[in-house]
């Protein structure tokens, strides 16, 4: 298994009498594979929220009840940087318009964020991922088998932070999962 980060697939192309295909990347490297699997991510588009003065970093930033830099004004979804995390995930969403609605009504409601593993809807390698808080520290232990890939990060005392699982390993997904603290509230 090869990552390659920081660059693209400028093409792919089936290889003549074989199963794979050639990957040419942006800086001209090619690699041979039977499977690729990109993960490209997700830019919210801020222009009219800076337009409008709003204070912006990897989205537009909220505090836990989810209001902006202006009295009033809420943000929510992928735009949406909530104490530091921007999650372009359904789970999260929900969350969101659960507090939100709560606030709105009358009620402040910080947004929670429980544990949301992710999971890559890939049948040829599945994949799940649950990363890490932002703020903390851990060391990453990864078994490598012929039919998957268990990783994990955990802290100092050997508390689990948070995992990626591939093929087979994605089995232990609910386990490791019941095992992880919420991700907000993680700061005040």
């Amino acid at each position: 298994m090869v990552f390659e980060w920081g660059v693209t697939a400028r093409s792919v192309s089936p290889v003549a009498g074989s199963t794979e295909v050639l990957v040419t990347l942006s800086d001209g490297r090619q690699r041979q594979a039977g499977l690729v699997l990109s993960a490209i991510g997700l830019r919210p588009r801020m222009g009219l929220a800076q337009a409008a003065g709003l204070q912006v970093g990897r989205g537009i930033i909220t505090d836990a009840q989810l209001q902006t830099s202006a009295a009033h004004v809420y943000a929510v979804g992928d735009c949406a940087e909530v104490q530091g995390y921007n999650l372009p995930y359904v789970m999260p969403l929900m969350n969101q318009g659960r507090a939100l609605a709560a606030t709105l009504a009358g009620t402040p409601t910080a947004v929670v964020y429980p544990a949301m593993p992710v999971t890559v809807k890939t049948p040829a390698c599945p994949t799940v991922v649950c990363p890490p808080p932002l703020t903390s520290v851990g060391t990453w232990q990864v078994e490598v088998s012929d039919d998957g890939i268990d990783a994990r990060c955990l802290d100092a005392q050997g508390g689990l932070l948070g995992f990626a699982l591939l093929g087979t390993a994605t089995a232990n997904k609910q386990a490791l999962a019941h095992q992880l603290p919420a991700l907000l509230p993680a700061r005040p």
